[in-house]
């Protein structure tokens, strides 16, 4: 992406197509007529009066959506805009993406092709007809809290937010003949973040249970493998303004899992995990699930193996600074295979309040 780029993705799902389309800058066939809107929802305050006196209580606010306003204009005066050009005629199979270019170079058509004012407004017609089936959103649709996202680049650096694209009006205008439709559209978010592209991670583990015990003749032997093989301790840094919320996933084999995040919080299961086997706790506010991956790929729902002293899915939030993070755990035998045992990742984004 460059500078003035945006980007609007979501994954495909049942046979339907997901979505890489790029625009806003004048080469990609879809400008932006105007610098994009970003309203911010009125926060959602829980002040009340105060009976019999003067002045109200103020209370617990909480911070909504966004929404951002497009003002676009497809633009196939030079070259089609339909981005299944120069196979328009082909149908998306699944797992294709709505406007990724064809070719492997990501370059747009040859210009000095054919042009005349009915084939102007045809291919403008059919970059209309392609942006409304991106903005449908139809992978996402039947998917409660699926999200996709949308990606700006400015300033040398890129952010997304998570939301689904919404309004989608098209303007009947005398220059569509000419090769040109004015577009009105809006992308409502989850929330008020503006999320790094490139997500942190940071992984502590404890592979110290030996194969082959200590014996005579290999002193400390024991030691070493203990200090190559561990990493139960392990400072985060989470950048950003605001605080994020993390993925945490926890592979086995392990009993009761614990990640302690100190001077925040601590999340536990209770349950026993075999090699192989993952529980994957999302704590996005458009997820906010358990989930258990078993060696077979089989997944379930785990929420309820969480222990009462975790805290909710919404409070398990890392504020910007530096923490300490600390993996316990209980055994499940004596020995494991060489190379195994229970180690935890911690998965976020730094989270900022504009990009």
């Amino acid at each position: 992406m460059q500078d003035g780029d945006w980007y609007l993705g979501y994954p495909s799902y049942d046979g339907l197509p997901g979505a890489a389309l790029t625009f806003g800058r004048d080469r990609s066939g879809i400008p932006a007529m105007s610098e994009p809107e970003i309203a911010f929802s009125d926060p959602d305050v829980g002040d009340a009066p105060l009976p019999g006196e003067d002045g109200v209580r103020l209370g617990r606010d909480y911070q909504r959506s966004a929404t951002v306003s497009f003002e676009l204009g497809v633009d196939a005066v030079d070259y089609p805009v339909d981005r299944k050009w120069p196979r328009g005629d082909r149908w998306l199979t699944s797992g294709e993406y709505i406007g990724g270019w064809p070719e492997e170079n990501n370059e747009l058509p040859v210009l000095g092709m054919l042009r005349t004012e009915g084939t102007r407004e045809t291919w403008a017609q059919d970059g209309v007809n392609m942006l409304r089936q991106v903005w449908r959103a139809d992978s996402l649709r039947d998917r409660p809290g699926e999200p996709a996202w949308l990606s700006h680049r400015t300033g040398g650096r890129t952010r997304r937010l998570f939301g689904r694209p919404r309004k989608f009006a098209v303007a009947h205008s005398r220059f569509a003949r000419q090769g040109f439709i004015p577009v009105v559209a809006d992308f409502v978010t989850v929330d008020d973040r503006f999320y790094d592209e490139t997500r942190q991670t940071a992984e502590l583990w404890d592979y110290s249970v030996p194969r082959t015990m200590w014996r005579p003749g290999r002193p400390g032997a024991f030691e070493e493998w203990v200090a190559s093989h561990t990493r139960k301790k392990v400072q985060i840094a989470v950048g950003g303004r605001l605080p994020t919320h993390p993925v945490i996933v926890m592979h086995g084999p392990c009993k009761n899992p614990k990640l302690t995040v100190h001077g925040l919080w601590a999340v536990q299961l209770s349950l026993v995990l075999k090699a192989g086997e993952h529980v994957t706790i999302d704590a996005s506010p458009w997820y906010r699930n358990v989930t258990k991956t078993a060696a077979s790929g089989a997944r379930s729902a785990v929420g309820t193996a969480l222990t009462r002293a975790s805290p909710r899915l919404a409070k398990m939030a890392i504020p910007p600074g530096r923490w300490d993070t600390e993996l316990a755990y209980s055994r499940t035998g004596t020995t494991y295979p060489e190379g195994t045992g229970p180690r935890i990742e911690i998965k976020w984004r730094d989270a900022h309040a504009w990009w």
